[in-house]
């Protein structure tokens, strides 16, 4: 290129201008490169809320519910009065509809918050450990029981039989094992985990839901 065509480039309006244009470009992107990440920020933030309030929800319905049991246990155990079997009977029962019908609403949050196969695992484990292997074989034993209250060694041997005590105990570990779960996965939800966090942690999710839930 010729002097005398590269002669403007020395004019020192040029330099302003470029510089303006150039401040210009580098201050957009970087204006943009902080609102992205403080974007990012409050979506991580709005997560750790959505993902503590499912926990907690799910967690208190299968407590309310372990919590129900147990006291309809003892009064089937006792000597207490037929009123107070019934008593503890209604409250279970009214623990079991609850967590029935809050149940649905649970899982949906569980789905907005997990990838498609993390949730399809938590839901796998939910439905197949946690209700068909210890919440139903629970409410089945003490439906047993409590038609036999009239007799308490028949009750005491159809309790023993079924392992009522394990079970109960089962379904508070199992629960919390499965909260845990849920929190860790939901932080792989996004394109913030990657492909080798999350396998990571879906084999310790299955892990725990293995020694827990079975």
């Amino acid at each position: 290129m010729s002097a005398e065509k590269t002669d403007w480039l020395k004019h020192p309006l040029v330099n302003i201008v470029l510089g303006f244009i150039l401040t210009g470009v580098l201050g957009t992107s970087i204006t943009q490169h902080f609102m992205d990440q403080r974007e990012q920020e409050k979506l991580r933030a709005q997560l750790a809320i959505d993902r503590k309030e499912a926990v907690q929800q799910f967690s208190k319905l299968n407590e309310e519910r372990k919590v129900r049991a147990d006291i309809m246990l003892k009064a089937l155990r006792s000597s207490a009065e037929n009123d107070e079997v019934k008593k503890a009977k209604q409250e279970y029962e009214n623990a079991y509809v609850e967590w029935s019908v809050e149940r649905p609403g649970t899982l949906l949050l569980f789905r907005d918050l997990l990838a498609p196969e993390n949730y399809r695992l938590v839901e796998s484990a939910f439905k197949e450990n946690l209700v068909a292997k210890i919440f139903d074989p629970i409410r089945h034993c003490l439906t047993v029981a409590l038609d036999q209250s009239k007799d308490k060694a028949v009750v005491t041997k159809t309790l023993d039989a079924c392992g009522i005590d394990e079970l109960l105990e089962r379904s508070s570990t199992c629960s919390q094992a499965l909260a845990a779960v849920v929190s860790d996965l939901a932080e792989t939800s996004s394109e913030w985990g990657s492909k080798q966090d999350t396998e990571e942690r879906q084999k310790s999710a299955r892990d725990s839901i293995a020694k827990h839930c079975q």
